[in-house]
């Protein structure tokens, strides 16, 4: 469960490229809540930029390719990666200012502790991939309101939802939510690439998968312990290959990998694989009882509610009348036109595709 310093003379540059197109139409908002409110249309490239960062650890983004002909699946589908990743970028910046309005009429605003912990994100975040962010016509103006705009949505967020909050969701409430959308499991992984980083042949990949189905073959017998092998794999795991034990996730179950471990009984084993990645699984025993909950409660919290509440801070936004968005903005800065190739991508270990 789990992308999270230039001169002003730059940044100011950045926002003219951004305003002189179109036919002089101003491109350098994407939102306005109100007469003094505006979502920067930085925001709207910055999350895009979030997305292909994804889509690059997922396996799923060529950085050597343009994104135009690529593709990311969601839910199990096949989908144009410009396309999605426009979409999600819209998404965030009507969600931004839903949360704006909300914030208004809750009487909520960011203290000054929470925004020194912005700027201090803001400044990490723009140092790594600052020439990327230049590239794409970022200003570290807006990497900011990307910030604020995270801590203030957690802020509402748990002002709703949280314990104290206007709708808090109980302790039963989230137990069911894990027996119904979580799995415990020992796995051990190989993305198709050797240690040296090139991609394995099909007569390497052929092997390894071999290598795998005897891994699996000898734990059902009980010739080896799985959770020895997935502990040896963890110490030795590399940016293309892991393993671990007692892993509690949540799986999408309408997908087939989701319903191929959810479907699974305790000690089972299945793989899951894809053009990029090899997966062995056993189920493990996952605490139903909610132990751990308390120290896991805001992650799950989120895991549960957290896309119902975006959705409803975009219907918030769209239904107000004084809140305005700029679709020839969103046209002109599509992701089809930037180029995120050099984003830094974070290689301290595997990750789960």
């Amino acid at each position: 469960m789990k992308f999270i310093k230039k001169a002003a003379a730059v940044i100011a540059a950045t926002s003219v490229a951004l305003s002189l197109s179109a036919c002089g139409a101003d491109l350098s908002w994407a939102a306005k809540v109100g007469k003094d409110s505006t979502v920067p249309i930085g925001l709207y490239i910055y999350n895009q930029a979030v997305s292909y960062r994804t889509g690059v650890q997922n396996g799923q983004i060529d950085t050597t390719k343009g994104l135009e002909g690529q593709t990311v699946n969601v839910s199990d589908s096949d989908t144009s990666a410009v396309k999605h990743f426009d979409s999600e970028a819209i998404k965030a910046v009507k969600s931004c200012a839903g949360a704006r309005v909300l914030a208004t009429e809750m009487n909520i605003e960011l203290t000054a502790d929470e925004l020194e912990s912005v700027a201090q994100n803001t400044d990490s975040a723009y140092e790594t991939d600052k020439d990327v962010f230049e590239k794409n016509g970022v200003a570290k103006s807006s990497v900011e309101e990307y910030y604020k705009d995270m801590t203030l949505k957690n802020k509402l967020f748990n002002a709703i939802y949280g314990k104290d909050g206007t709708e808090p969701v109980s302790d039963k409430e989230l137990k069911q939510y894990i027996k119904e959308n979580f799995a415990t499991i020992n796995f051990i992984q190989q993305y198709y690439y050797n240690d040296d980083g090139t991609e394995m042949s099909d007569a390497e990949k052929a092997k390894l998968k071999k290598q795998y189905e005897k891994i699996k073959s000898q734990s059902e017998s009980g010739k080896i312990k799985f959770t020895d092998k997935c502990k040896e794999f963890e110490k030795n795991a590399t940016s293309y290959k892991g393993g671990s034990t007692n892993y509690t996730m949540m799986w999408d179950i309408s997908s087939e990998d989701g319903k191929k471990v959810m479907s699974l009984k305790e000690g089972e084993f299945t793989f899951l694989e894809t053009d990029t990645v090899i997966i062995l699984i056993q189920k493990a025993k996952i605490d139903y009882n909610g132990a751990g909950l308390k120290d896991s409660r805001d992650t799950l919290l989120i895991e549960y509610k957290y896309e119902e509440f975006v959705k409803n801070l975009i219907a918030k936004a769209e239904s107000d009348k004084n809140v305005s968005f700029n679709q020839a903005a969103f046209d002109k800065f599509s992701s089809a036109t930037r180029d995120f190739s050099a984003i830094n991508i974070p290689t301290n270990g595997y990750s789960y595709y």
